[in-house]
């Protein structure tokens, strides 16, 4: 089978495993711990920051009980403002069935009490996960185990063909690496196994090649992103259906079905280029391989021989001059 139509095979195999991801229990469990939490008004995003950077899922501690979580004690609560209803009692101007205002004997305007329900806002507590201990949360992209092979091989030609340079570094569990076209340079996180560091570095380096000063919603660059690693990562022999199924699941969910399959079509030609770079350079790396540069004592010893024979071919002569033969 030729590249083309294994990338095409790939392709199609992860738009079936999206299907079948969306269709599973576990990632209906998914959505509805998802649900739990909250979309944050902007100002308490930025207050939940400003207490806490590292905050990923928060809640207040009534809701990390109903996902079998609890406050560990000691803990303090991200102050934030949250809304609440309030009814409250008005006079409203009485009116007749023609929109006018009904008068009283005295030919004042009637009003009557009623209640409207208004939205007022106080200081509440919330906790981020890493406050609570319990039962886990149903979670998406199991972190991917094992060894790689070529890893090294592998890793050296996509950094070597990389518009920006590559680190390690210390990151959250949740986060496996990131792309920062301002600051061109591509991080992963440190300590991970060999298949999941491979996988990450090829959905970064895509951002890499494809995102920059492109303008697109997050959601289909993230679906490109893990498209291009899922097809790359299983041509090179490393099987990422594990994780990539369900990240693409994740950052689809509710888009329309053409809309993704035109996303997984349109990414073959993409996927198809960057196979041929790494294939490109893994070939000029193992050339290099086969001569490899000698060693420092070997050079010396040619070197010492060299000289010997030299000293050998030489012939000196009455008057103290040397001719070399």
């Amino acid at each position: 089978m030729n590249q083309n139509d294994k990338v095409k095979e790939l392709s199609q195999r992860l738009s079936e495993g999206v299907q079948q991801t969306f269709q599973s229990g576990r990632f209906k469990q998914y959505l509805k711990a998802v649900s739990a939490f909250h979309q944050y008004s902007a100002r308490n995003v930025i207050l939940i920051f400003l207490q806490k950077p590292s905050a990923t899922y928060v809640a207040g501690f009534e809701t990390w009980k109903k996902l079998g979580r609890y406050v560990r004690r000691g803990e303090k609560g991200l102050s934030i403002f949250a809304p609440v209803k309030v009814s409250e009692k008005i006079d409203k101007p009485v009116m007749d069935d023609n929109g006018k205002p009904v008068l009283d004997e005295d030919g004042n305007p009637k009003t009557e009490a009623v209640s409207e329900v208004r939205i007022r806002f106080h200081p509440a507590a919330v906790f981020d996960v890493s406050q609570t201990e319990g039962k886990p949360l149903p979670a998406l992209c199991d972190e991917l185990q094992g060894a790689v092979p070529d890893f090294q091989k592998i890793f050296t030609a996509v950094q070597n063909i990389s518009p920006y340079k590559i680190s390690f570094e210390q990151m959250p569990d949740d986060e496996k690496g990131y792309c920062s076209h301002s600051e061109q340079k591509i991080a992963i996180r440190s300590g991970m196994s060999d298949a999941q560091i491979v996988k990450t570095l090829l959905h970064e380096y895509a951002h890499a090649v494809l995102h920059n000063g492109v303008k697109k919603s997050r959601e289909q660059k993230e679906i490109e992103a893990e498209s291009a690693a899922f097809i790359v990562s299983n041509f090179l022999g490393i099987d990422t259906s594990g994780y990539s199924f369900d990240y693409v699941s994740s950052w689809s969910y509710g888009m329309n079905p053409k809309q993704l399959s035109n996303i997984l079509d349109n990414i073959q030609d993409s996927a198809n280029s960057i196979i041929s770079r790494i294939q490109g350079e893994m070939k000029t790396l193992e050339k290099a391989q086969e001569r490899p540069p000698q060693k420092l004592p070997q050079r010396l010893s040619e070197a010492l021989k060299k000289s010997e024979k030299q000293n050998s071919e030489k012939e000196m002569i009455p008057n103290g001059k040397v001719i070399a033969q």
